[in-house]
């Protein structure tokens, strides 16, 4: 379905073209949901120096939308901004309130047809199958579109964006227990989830990994259900970088090696093998530390360097103070050679559940568009 402030008469996005664009193609800009303390988080003075190392890398690049709870919010992340001396060339707010600040599964998935016209899709979001609260962040995709005067599709299933990976050229990577859930989408079979991606994104061609659901990936601190940005990402047509270690120890052991194997037998939309890159886990895993009846429990999380953002001229790429740190930068650089690679430090942000790739949205460059 089309909003009805569409021009688009068409059912589907499909039907006039559209298609979800790779992450490196060329942005118009990246979206951001400042984060704040109007809600039940306290996460603005824990995470607000990511979000300005963020913006200071990408705006000389590529314009950088952000959205803030109200012109309080807006006037505060300005002087943040004036006094870290970051200037606000390419940068633009929109008051819109939110709940949390994962951009990535809230926010809209832009599209372009062949026209090079943009599109917005506006997902179902539930807060990672009624794990956290959602009803504002599930509006955001829609007053974005009004905001910037795009067709705004609203397709009928539940989505995150960190559940979505692309190549481009018509495959869909994704993992199955963060989209085919009964918390997410009951009912849905796969073939019926299929359509609907096919439809809204572009797609025709589909690479399934198996994930891990409830309780499993609750052990590595993942609220997501293995949403495929902390698993494995394009990187081109036909290369995906894919999480790994050789520590048989870590519990995420298992399911890696499942998805690598199911790699090697995954085929593209072209009938190509896949081009595998191993990128190791943070060595000996991140942890955070939480209070328990008094104590303090020290917790795996779900650190993960594909946790990264390829936007224009630069890639920025989640840092943990990690002997790995290095080498993951070094294997993602040899990806994108023609791009800055910047490390970002997202220990704090981690903690939290993420890093730079859920917290951020592209938006394609389309010819001739240009916002309000």
């Amino acid at each position: 379905m089309v909003s009805e402030a569409s021009s688009v008469n068409v059912s589907s996005p499909r039907e006039s073209g559209y298609y979800m664009p790779a992450e490196w193609a060329l942005h118009e800009g990246t979206w951001l949901q400042w984060p704040h303390d109007k809600t039940d988080h306290i996460h603005q003075l824990k995470l607000e120096h990511i979000w300005l190392m963020m913006v200071e890398a990408l705006h000389v690049h590529e314009n950088v939308h952000i959205i803030v709870w109200d012109e309080e919010h807006r006037d505060h992340v300005l002087s943040q901004l004036k006094y870290f001396g970051i200037g606000l060339e390419r940068i633009d707010f929109y008051l819109i309130p939110t709940d949390d600040f994962w951009t990535r599964d809230n926010g809209p998935i832009f599209l372009l047809n062949q026209d090079g016209q943009p599109a917005i899709t506006d997902w179902i979001f539930n807060g990672w199958g009624d794990r956290y609260a959602y009803k504002l962040d599930n509006r955001v995709p829609g007053i974005i579109g009004k905001n910037i005067s795009l067709p705004v599709y609203t397709p009928p299933l539940v989505l995150e964006g960190g559940a979505v990976e692309v190549n481009g050229k018509g495959t869909f990577l994704g993992t199955r227990t963060s989209i085919i859930d009964p918390c997410r989408n009951p009912g849905k079979s796969q073939d019926e989830i299929e359509q609907i991606l096919a439809d809204y994104l572009g797609v025709d061609h589909f690479i399934w990994l198996t994930g891990a659901g409830r309780g499993e990936c609750d052990i590595w601190g993942d609220d997501t259900d293995s949403h495929i940005d902390i698993i494995a990402r394009f990187t081109g047509d036909t290369t995906v970088l894919y999480n790994w270690t050789d520590d048989e120890s870590d519990p995420r052991y298992q399911m890696l090696n499942k998805h690598y194997q199911e790699l090697q037998e995954a085929r593209t939309e072209s009938g190509k093998p896949l081009t595998l890159v191993p990128l190791p886990l943070p060595k000996h895993g991140v942890y955070r530390v939480t209070p328990l009846e008094g104590k303090k429990l020290s917790t795996l999380t779900d650190a993960t360097y594909s946790n990264y953002l390829v936007a224009n001229g630069v890639v920025l790429v989640p840092v943990f103070g990690n002997v790995y740190d290095e080498r993951a930068k070094k294997i993602i650089s040899e990806q994108f050679p023609d791009r800055e690679v910047i490390g970002i430090d997202c220990v704090a942000l981690n903690e939290d559940g993420g890093a730079i790739h859920c917290v951020t949205q592209q938006q394609p460059f389309a010819p001739g568009y240009k916002s309000d």
